[in-house]
């Protein structure tokens, strides 16, 4: 008995293909976990599971009752994005629905609340399907992987390190025959050199043939059979050659770097230092004799739960610091919609265009995006750009609240990169495990109104 069954789908947005002929199927009580770039078309998928949108043609079938919980929940209250997609979730499951729909439900949970979600979906026996790239939330809960890419859903089966295996798996494969196929390449140029000079060669008949002898058959016209079986070894190889330039290269990920520009000044040691600082919001008390320095080179991750305090005291660090900061913030503020993307990139930067396009590609914004207008985008390929604005601004000192919500993996893997080689100093919050670990050189961890190491 299936759950949702997709036959033949095709869906498009304003004459762009999103699915092409796409065919699954979700079994009762199956944990299929959606991932893929942005705007490739993740919340669409959902949205035509659940019978919200109706394909072009195809057929989707629906068997049992469902409730989405969208990626972003909006409300007039003063609580937290977590505290908002917390109380949704605990709804929603309260109600015990067939089918549960979550999209980027860990993207604003502390590591407490993550592990309470994650506790609490072990004891829903319905069917589950999450949009997702929180590599920790997927491992422990999801029994299979559905990949979006170019229109296409490719099932695997297994957690998420097991379509990461089986993803390394491939390009380690398409590694080898892009390899093999260099040089059997270098080796079939080499033999058409020769195939021609031998072929040039054999256009001239012997003096003792003569044209009538050739036409007829003779023994003589031995030459010419052979003249005409290096043509054919020449188009099969020709042919062959062709099939070869079809391999793709593999990816290469390169380091991803500015440049220095007037004014930077990478070999001061302290960025920033504080000492005994009290934090409140309005006259509640939330951090006191906060105490620690930031060096060039740093980057340091500050944790704790939400609502102890991290936003606060960030927001205090940069009314109280004196240079230009780099800050991302949860609201995703900081866009012009009506400027191009490059120029929304390069609003606060010395670098060049050429170098903000050559991020823009490894962040998975096409070239040929960036001359559109911002307001053109979908919401994860807006969170991009705003990111890489702050990446890009003249400054020392990054200051990244949660930068990772809504990313998805090719973006999530060039945001690592560029931290790991990031000249200055960095000051993280992040609920995402993984991307602490492999980014942050130091952490610290607000507990009981005191900010401690860890």
């Amino acid at each position: 008995m299936h759950a949702i069954t997709l036959n033949k789908v095709n869906y498009s947005i304003d004459g762009r293909d999103i699915l092409t002929q796409v065919t699954q199927q979700i079994k009762i009580g199956e944990r299929i976990g959606i991932i893929g770039a942005n705007g490739v078309g993740k919340t669409t998928l959902a949205h035509l599971m659940i019978g919200d949108l109706s394909p072009d043609s195809g057929e989707i079938s629906i068997n049992g009752r469902v409730i989405y919980v969208p990626q972003l929940v909006v409300d007039d209250s003063d609580r937290s994005c977590g505290e908002k997609m917390m109380q949704r979730i605990n709804e929603s499951l309260n109600n015990q629905p067939d089918i549960l729909v979550l999209d980027e439900p860990t993207a604003n949970l502390d590591m407490t609340h993550q592990n309470w979600l994650i506790k609490r979906l072990s004891h829903f026996y319905g069917t589950l399907i999450v949009i997702s790239h929180d590599s920790y939330f997927l491992n422990h809960i999801i029994q299979k992987i559905w990949a979006l890419h170019e229109q296409q859903v490719t099932a695997y089966n297994g957690n998420y390190h097991g379509y990461l295996a089986q993803r390394n798996l491939a390009n380690e494969t398409q590694n080898h025959l892009y390899h093999d196929a260099v040089n059997k390449k270098k080796q079939l140029q080499r033999a058409m050199t020769k195939v021609k000079v031998r072929e040039g060669r054999a256009t001239k008949l012997p003096k003792n043939i003569s044209p009538s002898d050739a036409r007829l058959g003779s023994g003589k016209s031995k030459a010419l059979k052979a003249q005409k079986k290096l043509g054919q070894n020449a188009k099969t190889m020709a042919r062959r050659f062709s099939e070869l330039e079809k391999v793709d290269k593999p990816l290469v990920t390169k380091p991803l770097k500015l440049q220095t520009v007037a004014g930077q000044n990478y070999k001061t040691r302290t960025i920033l230092k504080i000492t005994g600082e009290t934090v409140k919001a309005g006259n509640h008390l939330l951090l006191q004799e906060v105490n620690f320095n930031l060096e060039t080179g740093e980057r340091l991750a500050v944790l704790g739960d939400n609502g102890s305090g991290k936003t606060t005291l960030i927001k205090q660090i940069i009314k109280n610091y004196d240079k230009p900061v780099g800050y991302f913030s949860q609201n995703l503020s900081g866009l012009d919609e009506e400027k191009t993307v490059l120029e929304n990139v390069l609003l606060k930067s010395s670098q060049l265009p050429q170098l903000a396009r050559d991020f823009l590609g490894a962040f998975g914004i096409k070239r040929d995006m960036a001359f559109q207008k911002v307001s053109s985008l979908s919401g994860g390929e807006k969170v991009k750009v705003l990111l890489l604005q702050v990446l890009f601004t003249d400054t020392q000192l990054l200051i990244l609240d949660e930068p990772t919500n809504y990313l998805d993996l090719l973006a999530l893997d060039a945001l690592t990169n560029f931290l790991t080689h990031y000249a200055g100093a960095v000051l993280i919050v992040s609920h995402y495990k993984d991307f602490i670990d492999a980014v942050a050189t130091k952490k610290m961890r607000i507990q009981f109104q005191h900010i401690l190491p860890v």
